[in-house]
């Protein structure tokens, strides 16, 4: 309803004489509606241009399976490699996944982490959001028997300097083609068969400058995931871990 002239002088001289904290309350009670609006708005639109603003173009998705990477070692890897292509830290950016766990360890807490970090790993490959894994021997054994990883000797002949420089450091691992795992676990007195192959599906890191140094206890393995859609990048990433 409309007010009157009289109406709204009233108001407005009923306003003036209220203290701040009885204004905010007037303006609260009678605006708060169009007030919430307004701030669902404000944090909206500063979502998104914070999003806007601090958002990088992955170079790379790279993920540590059973490796622990420090901050400095962190970042050789991932702003280290993003200088050395010459690409713009500041609109690009190599991201990573950490502290994955893989195991086949049976008991509830290393399962439960497995189980999750395995989760999280398909995603991302069903996403296409991981193209390089670095892991330790437990963790290649796993990646290797699921048929995840890429078989390098085609991506290496792109680039025969590398291949050759690396060669001995081509690592070799058992691939499962079939088997009846789910039949067996079933029924145990099923016999459980599998059929597999072995394939040049890692390289072994641990001799590297980046590696040698950083004082891991065991050999630590790169593996390309087997739907990266980077490896012209990957080929980069391999050439920069391994230049001595």
């Amino acid at each position: 309803m409309k007010l009157t002239d009289a109406e709204r002088a009233e108001n407005q001289e009923a306003l003036a004489r209220m203290t701040l904290v009885q204004k905010l309350g007037y303006i609260w009670e009678y605006y708060k509606f169009p007030l919430v609006l307004i701030l669902i708005a404000a944090i909206a639109l500063g979502s998104v241009l914070y999003y806007r603003i601090t958002w990088r173009d992955p170079l790379l998705y790279v993920g540590y399976a059973n490796v622990a990477v420090g901050d400095t070692l962190n970042s050789a890897l991932g702003e280290g490699f993003t200088r050395s292509v010459g690409a713009d830290s500041g609109r690009t950016e190599v991201k990573t996944y950490r502290n994955l766990y893989l195991s086949r360890d049976a008991s509830a807490q290393n399962h439960q982490y497995s189980y999750a970090s395995r989760l999280k790993i398909m995603a991302a490959m069903t996403g296409g959001q991981l193209d390089v894994l670095l892991m330790n021997q437990e963790a290649y054994d796993i990646m290797s028997a699921g048929g995840y990883l890429l078989p390098l000797g085609d991506l290496l002949e792109r680039d025969s300097a590398l291949r050759s420089a690396i060669g001995d450091c081509l690592t070799e691992n058992t691939v499962i083609l079939e088997d009846n795992e789910i039949e067996h676990n079933l029924d145990e007195r099923v016999p459980y068969r599998v059929v597999t192959e072995t394939k040049a599906n890692a390289i072994r890191l641990t001799p590297f400058v980046l590696f040698s140094q950083a004082g891991f206890s065991g050999d630590v393995y790169l593996g390309v995931i087997g739907n990266s859609s980077r490896l012209d990048t990957v080929l980069q990433y391999i050439r920069y871990l391994t230049a001595e």
